[in-house]
Formats: C-alpha cells, sequence, structure tokens
C-alpha cells in the first residue's frame, strides 16, 4: 500500500479529479487487496477532514476581522475535501470567499492564483496569512499582499511564532 500512498502524494501536487480515490484504486490493483476504493476513499477523506484542526487563536482572527474586512481563503486541494475541512470548523460564516486550487486550474505558488484572490476580493490592501514559505509567503508578496508566516520564522511582514500568537497580530493590523 506504500507505493499506492506514495503515487498519490506524487499526484497530489498536480491538479486532476478525484486523486485519492485513483490512488486508492491503484493500490487495489497493485497489491491485489479486498477492498471497495469508493467506501476507502470516504473513510480517508472523512479521517482527514476530522483530522484537521483550527487554533481557536485563528479562528477568533477570522472573526474579528470578518466584522470589518473581507475574508478569503485559499488553499490546495481537491475542492469537496477542502469545503468539508471548511464546514467541519465552521470557518465559511467568517469567510466572504473560497478559492481552492483543483477547481480553479491553478495552484500555489502559481502567481495565477494569488490574482485570482486578489480580483475576487478587491481591496486597497492584502494580507495573506500562510504556514509555508516558498507556497504560501514568497509567491503572496510577489502578487503583492503583504504577508504573515505563521511558523516561527522571521521572514515576513508581520509574524506569529506560534499559532498560539495571532492575536498578537491581530493589534499589529489595527495599528
Amino acid at each position: 500500500m506504500i507505493t499506492g500512498l506514495s503515487n498519490y502524494w506524487i499526484t497530489s501536487k498536480k491538479i486532476e479529479e478525484k486523486p485519492v480515490y485513483k490512488a486508492i484504486k491503484s493500490t487495489k490493483k497493485e497489491f491485489d487487496l479486498d477492498i471497495d476504493p469508493k467506501k476507502s476513499t470516504e473513510k480517508y477523506i472523512g479521517e482527514e477532514v476530522s483530522s484537521t484542526q483550527v487554533f481557536p487563536q485563528l479562528k477568533e482572527l477570522v472573526q474579528n476581522l470578518s466584522d470589518n474586512h473581507k475574508i478569503g481563503i485559499l488553499t490546495n486541494g481537491v475542492g469537496k475535501v477542502q469545503m468539508k475541512k471548511i464546514e467541519e470548523h465552521s470557518l465559511q460564516e467568517y469567510v466572504d470567499e473560497v478559492i481552492i486550487s483543483n477547481p480553479e486550474g491553478v495552484r500555489k505558488p502559481n502567481k495565477e492564483i494569488f490574482e485570482l484572490a486578489k480580483e475576487r476580493l478587491p481591496a486597497e490592501n492584502h494580507i495573506y496569512m500562510g504556514d509555508t514559505f516558498e507556497e504560501d509567503i514568497k509567491p503572496a508578496r510577489k502578487a503583492g499582499f503583504k504577508t504573515i508566516y505563521v511558523s516561527g520564522e522571521k521572514q515576513s511582514d508581520l509574524v506569529a511564532e506560534k499559532p498560539e500568537n495571532l492575536g498578537e497580530v491581530l493589534d499589529l493590523m489595527m495599528e
């Protein structure tokens, strides 16, 4: 099964329909497993969704900002899966726009997806918060966003050294 899952992680970098299902189906065939790819896919996606977490400080930040600002989510992944994660954490009520790579046909770090975000949420200033430098912060900067890097590294306009420090970022943004 390792080969099939490896194939999934390799293909997940591509934009394609049903990558998890394809990987499980391929693994079933490769190892002659007695599994139902559809049920296994549903179980895998359910586990992925339920294992995600949103730090309370991030949710509080989004809630506070949504009162006076437009909020968007820009994420790589499969549309239905990413939407389930957003719904799992009840973030949709605070978000004005969700852009998911696979349905859009372009993935981060491609500058095009950041430009799409600016088009869909026009504003005088755009701020992007991310947790990977190469896929989030670097391309967001190139697209003209101010950035918040949640990582502990100081390579961004604003830094939350730990997710617990996101409240401090809110204070800095309001200055």
